[in-house]
């Protein structure tokens, strides 16, 4: 039951990321398992039942990833949000290489979820993409005259292209991505891959459990004891603030 606890700390954490290792823990967990069948004696019951209610309770991410079929009663299954995919993608520390170890499928399959998820973070950064205004030669020229009295002598300087396609980047990023902690990461890429920025931001501040908001009403009912009965809302809101973002 290690891999379990291992598991649950991951998604339960406070001041981490937590909703990028959703996928990579249940299809290591369920992987786990597997493997487990063949080695047990006594305990196989035990282990194919945590496998069925793992999946059960986890179907949406075993139907993104090819490894089981749509419901038939066409109910949307728990964890389908393909938030969870791109999350996952999104953290330098698994980026793609759950698909290789943990998705018990063909190769062939796997190759096809591997481009559904870039389609997916690709999709995304496209839509939040915007275009930045491009000032042409002649307009450089006439701004620049009123930049002082010998201001012509200068050589004018292009500004550099350093912009790339959402495409380029995403590949960029799969090249680099080795493992690396995912707040340092994107705090020192963020101007390399500024597309891919942008989606891993709005992504990646998704909690994976609503563990640490019950903490936070936790320390909110420690602190509002009955003999502070009469604490003003906003000191309460600033030592709950306080207490829950200390280093």
């Amino acid at each position: 039951m290690n891999p379990f606890g291992e598991a649950t700390d991951l998604t339960q954490g406070e001041k981490i990321v937590t909703i990028s290792s959703v996928v990579p823990s249940v299809l290591s967990l369920n992987h786990h398992l597997e493997k487990l069948k063949p080695q047990v004696r006594f305990l196989s019951s035990l282990v194919r039942s945590l496998q069925v209610s793992l999946k059960k309770r986890f179907g949406g991410i075993f139907i993104n990833v090819k490894m089981a079929t749509l419901t038939q009663d066409g109910t949307t299954a728990p964890f389908s949000d393909p938030v969870y995919l791109k999350a996952a993608a999104l953290d330098p520390a698994f980026s793609l290489m759950w698909i290789d170890h943990h998705v018990l499928v063909s190769l062939e399959v796997k190759a096809e979820v591997r481009q559904h998820v870039k389609e997916l973070i690709l999709r995304e950064a496209v839509e939040t993409e915007q275009p930045t205004p491009c000032v042409d030669e002649e307009e450089q020229e006439i701004l620049g005259q009123g930049e002082g009295l010998f201001a012509a002598y200068h050589k004018k300087k292009k500004k550099k292209d350093v912009g790339t396609t959402p495409a380029l980047q995403l590949s960029h990023y799969l090249h680099i991505a080795d493992g690396q902690n995912v707040l340092l990461f994107w705090a020192m890429n963020m101007k390399v891959l500024p597309s891919l920025f942008k989606v891993a931001i709005r992504v990646l501040d998704v909690p994976a459990s609503r563990a640490p908001v019950e903490r936070v009403f936790s320390h909110g009912g420690i602190i509002l004891r009955p003999h502070r009965a009469q604490m003003s809302d906003r000191l309460l809101t600033n030592l709950v603030f306080c207490k829950c973002n200390a280093l």
